[in-house]
């Protein structure tokens, strides 16, 4: 699919809205690649857009060497070849299982399933390595990345979806956390990291 950042944009969140909520907890049949791709570049390419200029969003969908790309039209055009990636955590999947199960889940905070039970036990104090365990997962899937090989020039968006993370704060703390681990260098002409439960947007520029 190919149309205007706004155009887009408006298509991925009908075609969202239109899921039930068994497909959008569970992530079945559209529902994974709606959410951890679709989505996340229709937010990025509203973030491209600018007074007097056009801005074109493609998505391939095809499985090929890149997701997408953003298209800037007008006296200097250029492309925008763009991979995505999505953090989808163990306990980012216990909270949709939860939410699933019985309708509500906490946004934050340790959560884990009973090895005794199965039962999920959530809980809304708070949690000192969340921001550790999102870094961590972050660097795996950039190195994951980087090992493939990508077209030169290739923007990498790495996306994940926390509402409860917001802030000036919140992020200083978890570059901080990235580069302890080695940070983000690579083969990628830029890498930004979105988050899609708060829609703040961040250039990485390690």
């Amino acid at each position: 699919m190919r149309a205007t950042a706004y155009d887009f944009a408006i298509a991925i969140e009908q075609e969202i809205a239109a899921l039930s909520r068994e497909q959008r907890c569970l992530r079945t049949g559209r529902a994974k690649r709606l959410l951890e791709e679709l989505y996340p570049l229709s937010r990025f390419a509203l973030r491209c857009t600018n007074p007097g200029t056009i801005v074109e969003v493609e998505a391939y969908e095809d499985n090929g060497p890149v997701d997408g790309a953003i298209y800037r039209l007008g006296d200097h055009e250029s492309k925008l070849s763009i991979e995505i990636t999505f953090v989808y955590s163990y306990e980012d999947s216990l909270r949709d299982e939860l939410l699933w199960t019985t309708g509500s889940t906490p946004g934050s905070g340790p959560i884990h399933r009973d090895k005794k039970t199965g039962k999920i036990i959530a809980s809304l104090a708070p949690d000192p390595e969340s921001i550790k365990r999102l870094a961590t997962s972050i660097v795996a899937l950039f190195k994951k990345k980087t090992s493939k090989g990508y077209p030169k020039g290739t923007l990498l968006l790495i996306a994940f979806e926390d509402p409860t993370f917001f802030g000036f704060g919140i992020w200083k703390e978890l570059f901080s956390a990235i580069e302890l681990l080695g940070g983000l260098n690579g083969e990628f002409g830029e890498v930004y990291i979105i988050n899609c439960g708060s829609d703040e947007c961040q250039f990485v520029t390690y």
